[in-house]
């Protein structure tokens, strides 16, 4: 065998020259076959991780609706008995019955007259007795006893009572508004009086009073 250069190799020498590049091609081989080994281990994990990604996802569909949580609210309980606002009209006084009375006129002084009161339903009528002797003028009138007498009417709301007195005395016959409210236990009541010339009105001045107390 001839060298470059034209010189003999000998046997041995071209041996080992054959298996070294024998060899060289064979780790060539190796090197490539681990490359493509290696590529389709990497190719198969993005498979592998694209189809996980297409499981958990469903494309083109809407995302899911998130219906919030309701809160039920618990109604009030009713309100106590007698906390409830009152809807109905006040509850009429009685004023039937008979009354001892007092008022006022002026630097006179103090009178006491007997009520004798029947109502119904909202109207009340009623006399009273002065106590004054009718023997005097004729237009005087007198009760079964020979007293001078008065009559009262009006019309009663609730504790208050209102309307228009008249009565006679030896002097003449004389008339007037009054008003009175009932205690709450039913058994006085305060109120005030004035003239006819004067007018209802004049009751939310007036220093007349007329008191009561039931008998």
């Amino acid at each position: 065998m001839l060298q470059a250069g034209g010189r003999r190799q000998d046997p041995e020498t071209c041996t080992v020259i054959a298996a070294v590049c024998i060899t060289g091609k064979k780790r060539q081989v190796k090197d490539c076959f681990m490359k493509k080994a290696i590529a389709l281990i990497l190719a198969g994990v993005v498979c592998v991780m694209i189809i996980a990604c297409g499981c958990t996802g469903t494309s083109g569909t809407s995302p899911a609706t998130v219906t919030p949580a309701t809160r039920t609210v618990a109604p009030l309980p009713p309100a106590p008995a007698g906390t409830a606002a009152t809807t109905t009209a006040a509850t009429t006084m009685s004023w039937s019955g008979i009354w001892a009375t007092t008022y006022n006129f002026g630097e006179t002084g103090l009178f006491v007259e007997v009520f004798n009161i029947t109502q119904t339903g909202s109207t009340v009528t009623g006399t009273y007795t002065s106590g004054d002797d009718c023997s005097g003028p004729a237009n005087a009138t007198a009760d079964l006893t020979g007293n001078c007498y008065g009559t009262l009417n009006g019309t009663t709301n609730g504790a208050r009572l209102t309307g228009m007195w008249s009565d006679t005395d030896p002097t003449g016959t004389y008339t007037g508004y009054f008003e009175f409210e009932q205690a709450a236990n039913g058994r006085s009541f305060h109120g005030h009086w004035v003239d006819l010339p004067e007018g209802p009105e004049a009751l939310k001045n007036t220093t007349r009073f007329w008191n009561g107390v039931k008998v």
